[in-house]
């Protein structure tokens, strides 16, 4: 996407890994403002302008970065040394550099999973919590995913006779897998376009019309790659896992808003309620529409994040 879109203010820099790993960082807002960590979903997916305005550009400083092997991060679509664990050490690794004593913490999706993670790892480091559509990483999540029906067509087609003899959704999901991580660039590229038709269908968004370029392929490529990595071994993290660090959190009593769009294909609704039940201090919010945070659903995510009221620590 256009670094033009992003905000004039906003600022971007390099963060080295002890093991190899260069994140990009955008951070918006002024030093001085209350910090805020942004995490994408995806995985794969990297950071995008319109997470910038959810922010207050006067109140908040919002810091941006793209997870291992996402968006502008480099080597790009790694999957060494790919790990949850690698990802939450990265985000306590940039707190320190950035002297950020706590930061309230927005995600959205996968990145809300990585977000009740972070949360429960290092709560002396979260103020407070503002979860999107959360994944909870179970097996029946990655199975309604890529189920026989709807979105499930899209990827059998392009794992073609190969996805025959798999009718379960985590067949499906092996398959590509094996076909993004291994395979030739032309696998790799054919299973990423297939995998894209079928985000599309559960985004409820139209099929690209434009031919894309070489590069955009290729991120393309990186990004499922690194999605299905995640997928398959359901993040390393699982559903019964992230509710139980979910309870720990609301034990503490750490400020929690969680919104759910209620024709959420994506991230079933039933979701929030588990989420609710773990944290009932959480503060539930059903917003119309799906799952993309766009409309309502952004008016939200801004209202949520300027209602939270926590002490800053910079």
């Amino acid at each position: 996407m256009p670094t033009s879109d992003w905000p004039t203010t906003s600022a971007c820099f390099n963060l080295r890994t002890p093991d190899g790993h260069c994140l990009h960082v955008r951070q918006c807002g002024p030093d001085s403002g209350e910090p805020w960590l942004v995490l994408h979903g995806g995985p794969g997916s990297g950071c995008a302008p319109s997470m910038a305005a959810w922010f207050d550009p006067l109140r908040h400083r919002a810091v941006l970065p793209d997870q291992r092997g996402a968006g502008r991060s480099r080597p790009a679509g790694t999957l060494r040394r790919n790990t949850v664990s690698a990802l939450l050490a990265d985000l306590e690794q940039l707190r320190m550099a950035l002297g950020i004593a706590r930061w309230g913490v927005v995600g959205g999706s996968w990145g809300a999973a990585l977000a009740l993670a972070y949360a429960d790892r290092f709560p002396d480091a979260v103020s407070a919590l503002v979860l999107r559509g959360t994944f909870l990483t179970g097996f029946d999540d990655v199975q309604a995913l890529f189920n026989a029906r709807g979105a499930g067509r899209d990827l059998l087609r392009g794992i073609g006779r190969r996805g025959e003899g798999f009718p379960a959704a985590r067949g499906r999901l092996l398959v590509a897998t094996d076909m993004l991580q291994p395979g030739t660039t032309v696998q790799k590229l054919n299973i990423a376009r297939a995998w894209q038709r079928a985000e599309h269908r559960l985004l409820g968004l139209r099929p690209q019309a434009r031919r894309q370029t070489w590069p955009e392929q290729l991120t393309l490529a990186c990004k499922y790659q690194l999605q299905a990595h995640y997928l398959y071994r359901r993040a390393g993290l699982g559903k019964s896992a992230l509710l139980r660090a979910a309870a720990r959190i609301g034990a503490r009593g750490l400020p929690v808003t969680l919104l759910h769009g209620q024709e959420d294909n994506v991230c079933r609704p039933g979701n929030a309620l588990r989420l609710s039940a773990a944290i009932p201090h959480a503060r539930l919010v059903w917003v119309p529409g799906g799952h993309l945070a766009v409309g309502e659903m952004a008016q939200a995510l801004r209202a949520a994040i300027s209602a939270s009221a926590w002490s800053v620590g910079i």
